[in-house]
């Protein structure tokens, strides 16, 4: 008698701003070949808000188990899709996000982000101002570098569309509709992300688990290591608690 064999466990990410995904690529090293990962792309020439995106990440899923990763701006997002149940979903991950927008007090930068002369600046000619706050006030040449590729495939109407999500999003009444175990990575040197961000997740989620790691807001691409370490073990208790 063939015994059937048990369905490899995916691991499903969903990029932050960029939406390209090129950001994950020190992770993907680090990773171990065991794990079966697959890594979503959001269109870079299409103004798409988080309803739209919702849409294209539910219409890319299987039935097959899989473990969902929101990194960033793709918090919200995946909390969202989670609360909808998907078959195959067995666990969430959340890396330096958050379920309402962290920075209330930047809410004006939507209206100004209208702004013609604004919507002229490609988002690559932003580099410098933002790395220091992405990934640290030391980071490499080699991972500001990636950080700009990825920039210069968004036109700016998409990144003014995803900034202007960000600053109006709250999807906390759906994480109590979330029945599958969650876990926060949270960066101890974020200064993009509030550490209050993750306060709220616990009061709407009290069963989620906080990996606290060294690192920036952009942890996975900084502290790929650890980050992949803390990963790997959440998906294989997952896989060890599957009947």
């Amino acid at each position: 008698m063939t015994v059937p064999l048990r369905p490899v466990l995916r691991l499903v990410l969903l990029p932050g701003m960029d939406g390209t995904g090129d950001l994950f690529a020190p992770l993907l090293k680090a990773l171990p070949p065991s794990l079966q990962v697959e890594v979503v792309r959001y269109p870079g020439n299409e103004a798409l808000g988080y309803e739209e995106l919702q849409k294209l990440v539910l219409a890319r899923l299987t039935s097959e188990p899989f473990v969902l990763l929101g990194e960033s701006f793709s918090g919200p997002l995946a909390a969202s899709i989670a609360a909808t149940r998907p078959a195959g979903l067995c666990g969430l991950i959340l890396s330096c996000t958050f379920a309402k927008t962290p920075r209330p007090a930047l809410a004006f930068l939507s209206s100004v982000a209208d702004n013609p002369l604004f919507r002229r600046i490609p988002p690559h000619a932003l580099t410098r101002v933002v790395a220091p706050f992405l990934l640290g006030a030391f980071a490499p040449p080699a991972r500001r570098l990636m950080l700009e590729q990825a920039l210069r495939q968004l036109s700016p109407q998409t990144m003014i569309r995803r900034m202007q999500e960000v600053l109006r999003v709250d999807v906390r009444d759906k994480l109590k509709q979330i029945q599958v175990p969650v876990m926060y990575l949270q960066a101890k040197q974020d200064r993009v992300v509030p550490g209050s961000a993750a306060e709220s997740l616990k009061q709407n989620l009290p069963s989620i688990e906080i990996v606290r790691l060294d690192g920036p807001h952009f942890l996975l691409q900084a502290a790929p290591a650890p980050a992949a370490l803390a990963i790997e073990a959440f998906c294989r208790k997952l896989e060890a608690a599957s009947p």
